[in-house]
């Protein structure tokens, strides 16, 4: 046995608890698609913003544009900046392993589909579901590392 030091820790003697926790990452694909959902949110808040400002006004609205349409567009606007707000929780609890994070981001997508598709944005809705299918792929292959 040979003599310790002051201060030197023998690692022999540490149990589970004491040793450092292994590290949890989420695979690049998933950052990639988060990344992509975070991007395509922020997006849609700032368009919306920009529809709801560029209209707010009768001068403003394009020649033809009844004030009905511009309340059916404001009133999308409006939604779709709402869901993508609550989508970027989502987003955010999933890249820290929460599984309340999965069921936001899952539920407020499919939400967020349906909204874009009673807008006349086929290519965004299938875009949404898309990578939703794929992220949701890939967190039920490692479910068991969120909490």
């Amino acid at each position: 046995m040979t003599p310790m030091q002051p201060f030197q820790l023998d690692t022999r003697t540490l149990t589970p608890a004491y040793t450092a926790a292994k590290k949890r990452e989420l695979p690049a694909r998933v950052k990639a698609i988060l990344s992509i959902k975070l991007l395509a949110s922020l997006a849609t808040m700032f368009l919306s913003v920009v529809v709801l400002l560029a209209w707010s006004d009768p001068a403003d609205r394009p020649i033809g544009m009844s004030q009905e349409m511009a309340h059916r567009i404001a009133t999308m606007a409006s939604a779709a900046s709402a869901l993508s707000l609550l989508e970027l929780f989502g987003v955010a609890g999933t890249w820290s392993f929460k599984r309340w994070g999965v069921y936001i981001l899952t539920g407020f997508s499919m939400l967020n589909f349906v909204v874009r598709m009673h807008s006349g944005d086929a290519f965004g809705a299938c875009l949404t579901i898309a990578t939703t299918l794929v992220t949701g792929a890939v967190v039920a292959s490692r479910w068991q590392d969120f909490e």
